[in-house]
């Protein structure tokens, strides 16, 4: 993808440490559904330490997003939480984690 999403993932490998993520760990899965192709992109939080990778791994957090709200989603335009309350996205797992996970994301306007 050469779109906001992988700007917004590529952005968080080269930043690598999150000071708002400090005393946090955990892997978020996001399953990103582009009009029936998928992707998953896994987010690894230690201590602040974020690596981000679309290697298979146990996640203790699952986000399912359509690709047109995650594209929202990251530029600011939406609010995850909101979508899931809505029912536009999904979770599964540790909600705590999701709710440190949403720190790394645009403020909707």
């Amino acid at each position: 993808m050469t779109d906001a999403t992988a700007a917004f993932f590529d952005g968080l490998r080269e930043r690598d440490y999150q000071p708002a993520l400090a005393h946090k760990s955990g892997v978020v899965r996001i399953d990103v559904d582009d009009g029936g192709r998928s992707e998953r992109w896994f987010v690894a939080i230690d201590d602040g330490t974020v690596k981000v990778s679309k290697r298979d791994q146990a996640a203790d957090s699952t986000v399912r997003i359509g690709k047109q709200l995650l594209e929202r989603v990251v530029t600011g335009e939406a609010n995850p939480f909101t979508a899931v309350l809505r029912g536009a996205a999904s979770v599964e797992g540790d909600w705590n984690l999701l709710l440190v996970f949403q720190r790394l994301f645009t403020a909707p306007s």
